[in-house]
């Protein structure tokens, strides 16, 4: 009984502060500024009655939606791969035998890296200090 006390009380409260907000009276219109009057226009525009929308004006039905039997077509052929495909699983045991030869076929079938060329020692100089410049930062402007 002890737990219950909380749970009613925490009720009461709720609707204690519901009936005060019924009760409490309805909030004031709000007053136009001074802009000119375009609130107060604005506000007159707001009260007024729109006229009622009919059904010629509901739009048309779309055209580009497939139909509820392609759905239900799409459906019973995604069920019947997901039934194929666990029934190809459940068949047997899955193996990894033979996995020498399928890693020799692998290997047949991919290429080589292309070779490595190892530029000539002039050459190797020559980029050498071409990166030596480029690293360097250039002179700071004097002010």
């Amino acid at each position: 009984m002890n737990g219950c006390r909380a749970k009613y009380s925490s009720l009461a409260a709720v609707l204690a502060l519901l009936t005060a907000a019924a009760a409490a009276p309805a909030a004031a219109e709000p007053t136009p500024q001074s802009d000119g009057g375009v609130t107060a226009n604005a506000l007159s525009e707001a009260g007024k009655p729109l006229p009622l929308p009919t059904f010629a004006s509901i739009p048309p039905a779309p055209t580009d939606v497939r139909p509820f039997t392609a759905w239900r077509a799409a459906i019973a052929d995604t069920k019947a791969a997901g039934q194929q495909a666990f029934a190809e699983g459940e068949a047997g045991p899955w193996t990894l035998a033979d996995s020498e030869a399928w890693a020799a076929r692998a290997r047949a079938e991919a290429e080589p890296p292309p070779p490595m060329t190892s530029p000539a020692d002039a050459n190797t100089d020559a980029f050498v200090r071409e990166m030596i410049r480029r690293a360097t930062p250039p002179p700071r402007a004097k002010h």
